[in-house]
């Protein structure tokens, strides 16, 4: 985990924190799943349209479990933040309890769904935004082209 906070927009980022901020406009729960960090048992939910987790609180963690997420490339770091389209989001919890409450009236949100998880919670992200996969070269047609212009 690096000292420095970031934001992450790329399919496949991962946040974990002992607390979070969550932002989504669409929020599924989809029961128990095993998390892609421990595979323990987690709560998850599927955010969609324009969403984002941030770390309000780190985790304390022992140097082994260190270890495990430096090799999975896991933020941890208070005000890490991840961005996307869709985001899969497990909370350690045992009943389906995130409450998100809807925003409306701020310029920001446009009737977005905002909350704080109470206990570990990891975010990933599932698909990014479209406009960065365009201006990253890695959308449909640029891969298209790529194939064409080998031929």
């Amino acid at each position: 985990m690096t000292e420095k906070t970031q934001e992450f927009i790329a399919e496949g980022e991962i946040v974990e924190g002992k607390k979070c901020d969550v932002y989504t406009r669409k929020s599924v729960w989809k029961g128990f799943q095993k998390d892609p960090i421990t595979q323990k048992n987690m709560m998850l939910y599927e955010l969609d349209r324009n969403c984002s987790v941030k770390v309000v609180e780190a985790l304390q963690l022992a140097e082994e479990e260190k270890i495990v997420r430096i090799e999975k490339n896991v933020h941890g770091n208070e005000g890490d933040k991840i961005q996307g389209d869709a985001i899969s989001l497990y909370v350690d919890s045992k009943r389906k309890d995130l409450n998100l409450v809807v925003k409306e009236g701020l310029s920001s949100t446009h009737g977005g769904h905002l909350g704080t998880t109470k206990s570990r919670t990891i975010g990933k992200i599932k698909y990014s935004f479209a406009i960065y996969k365009k201006l990253l070269g890695h959308s449909v047609n640029s891969e298209i082209k790529k194939l064409e212009d080998k031929k």
